[in-house]
């Protein structure tokens, strides 16, 4: 355990900008599901971390799950997993928060409230025990798999919901009252979901009948969100060099997108764009100023922005050098290309997805071919030498011929760079990331059935091998396996807690699901009816469920049948 808090304290020592002040009446632990070096990476730990610690009764602390060694010893020597500044034990504090973005976390959700000698079923707590909520973008689509271990879910955006729940905490605490008391006033805070207070029950085939919320609670829950980002301060807060992204300040320029890919659940969750002011972008890139010289914009669709010119060329004029997340080919223009090259900034990436006509009608994502090579060979002339492209596959109705499209867009990228390398002697990188197309929900594709990983491994596998003998071009995978749990995770129901709660304590995959009597399937590669009730459907995302049916149907048009009679067709299943 020493060797943990040395660790630690390294660290901090690398910190700049943390903030220590923990004599306030509310003691909140802060917990990233993963280890510091992810959990630092993320702006949503960064943003509520301050702005809890901004708040004069509460003393935010956070805390990372260590490596497997560190635990192995925390647990040998049977002492609790305890906070990253002060060393707190866990069950000290009056406010567990879990920060989650990845279904992969689930597990250490339960692995991390046993470890600090917590009951994890919420059922099984008593007052005593600190109050356990959860936010993250995960929790915003479908918390049900991990209701069984949270009190109260954060649901959408948490920069003003947070407040809510921090004042009702601090009357509540105040008071003296029963827990469950705390629990009725926070059931009715608008972005608050109080579970224990909604009652699931389920066909015989396994489908849900309904979610029945108690006497008095509302049988749906809007998701907070932020009206203006200029409201709220999306940057890095706390820098080390010890992240993913070392050595930048990063500033959420774009949130939402409005362009409504039907995979995306950044798009549909947070569904109408809002973008930062340039006054407000150069604002707190001064903050970074005498910390590092590079600014990383980001945001679902930062070329999007209608100031993006404007942004770029004045940081760069201000002695910052930018980096972006993934662009926009259609939205990319010289002067921001100009100030990525002027920044050193050796990479574009660029997202299309897919790579035929068809399939781009599919997934509501034109990007035009003759576009997308066009921006490469600018960003070649200014000496932006990697080339990234992400795409999916298992899209519906994908044939054998929109994979090997794939392939066939290699091609044509070396014909772009051979060029190039001849006449300058600089050789580009190209790199294609391909990943499986995971069925998410509150999206017009949470109905398709995700493809088996048996297929999609195929498919991964003819990729590699086709593309790789071209040579020149690095091509990377999500794993198969992972993405089909990812699914069965993301779509799944209240029972998934039992699973996960087995998986937490050393169970296989396979077997978690066996001695409950489910199957993976049920939830990752089973097509869904319109007509069933999806584990989410009393969160409401501000997207009406009447639109992603209509896109759903949209993806399917060309492929009704005449024998169907409804507006969605036999092929899909959902008649």
């Amino acid at each position: 355990m020493s060797d943990l808090r040395q660790h630690y304290q390294h660290l901090r020592s690398q910190e700049h900008g943390a903030q220590y002040n923990f004599r306030k009446p509310n003691r909140f632990a802060l917990v990233y599901p993963s280890t510091y070096e992810l959990g630092m990476s993320s702006l949503g730990v960064q943003v509520i971390h301050s702005i809890l610690n901004n708040r004069a009764d509460t003393a935010a602390e956070r805390v990372f799950i260590p490596e497997p060694d560190y635990i192995r010893k925390l647990v040998a020597q049977q002492k609790p997993i305890f906070s990253f500044e002060t060393q707190t034990a866990l069950n000290n504090f009056d406010i567990i928060g879990f920060s989650v973005s990845f279904e992969s976390d689930y597990v250490n959700i339960p692995r991390t409230l046993q470890l600090a000698n917590i009951p994890p079923l919420a059922e099984e707590r008593t007052d005593w025990d600190p109050l356990v909520i959860a936010g993250g973008i995960n929790i915003s689509y479908n918390p049900e798999p991990i209701a069984d271990f949270v009190d109260v879910f954060v649901v959408g955006e948490a920069e003003h919901t947070i407040h809510l729940l921090m004042d009702h905490f601090n009357e509540w605490k105040q008071s003296r009252a029963a827990k469950h008391e705390l629990l009725e006033t926070l059931a009715t805070v608008p972005g608050l979901y109080v579970p224990s207070f909604y009652d699931v029950t389920y066909h015989d085939d396994g489908t849900i009948d309904a979610v029945t919320p108690k006497s008095g609670i509302s049988p749906r829950i809007h998701a907070g969100a932020v009206p203006k980002l200029d409201d709220v301060e999306t940057c890095t807060h706390i820098h080390t060099p010890n992240t993913e992204f070392a050595n930048a300040h990063l500033i959420e320029i774009v949130r939402g997108c409005g362009r409504q890919c039907r995979f995306c659940v950044a798009d549909y969750a947070r569904r109408w764009p809002r973008r930062r002011s340039v006054e407000s972008t150069l604002a707190l890139a001064e903050r970074a100023r005498g910390i590092t010289d590079r600014i990383g914009l980001v945001g679902a669709s930062i070329s999007d922005h209608p100031q993006i010119d404007e942004i770029a060329s004045g940081l760069v004029a201000r002695g910052f050098r930018i980096s972006c997340a993934s662009l926009r080919a259609e939205t990319v223009r010289a002067p921001l290309l100009d100030a990525l090259a002027d920044s050193e900034q050796g990479t574009i990436t660029i997202a299309p997805e897919v790579a035929t006509e068809e399939l781009q009608k599919v997934v509501n994502k034109a990007i035009p071919r003759d576009r997308l090579y066009y921006i490469f060979e600018e960003a070649l002339k200014r000496d932006i030498l990697n080339l990234r492209l992400y795409f999916l596959i298992g899209v519906p109705h994908e044939t054998p011929e929109d994979v090997e499209a794939i392939v066939d867009m290699a091609k044509e990228m070396r014909t772009i760079v051979l060029p190039h390398a001849k006449r300058t002697g600089r050789i580009a990188r190209i790199s294609f990331t391909i990943s499986p197309m995971v069925p998410k929900p509150h999206t017009p594709f949470q109905w398709v059935a995700m493809e088996p990983p048996k297929t999609i491994s195929r498919k991964l596998d003819f990729l590699k091998r086709e593309i790789n003998q071209l040579g020149s071009i690095k091509v990377g995978s999500a794993s198969a396996r992972l993405a089909h749990q990812e699914a069965a995770l993301a779509r799944g129901d209240r029972r998934l807690g039992k699973v996960i709660l087995e998986l937490a304590n050393g169970a296989s995959w396979n077997q978690a699901f066996r001695q409950h009597g489910l199957t993976p399937h049920f939830y990752a590669t089973r097509q869904r009816p319109l007509h069933e009730v999806n584990p989410w459907d009393h969160l409401d995302l501000n997207v009406k469920p009447q639109f992603l049916q209509l896109e759903f149907s949209k993806h399917e048009k060309g492929f009704m049948t005449s024998e169907c009679d409804t507006t969605v067709c036999k092929k899909c299943g959902a008649c």
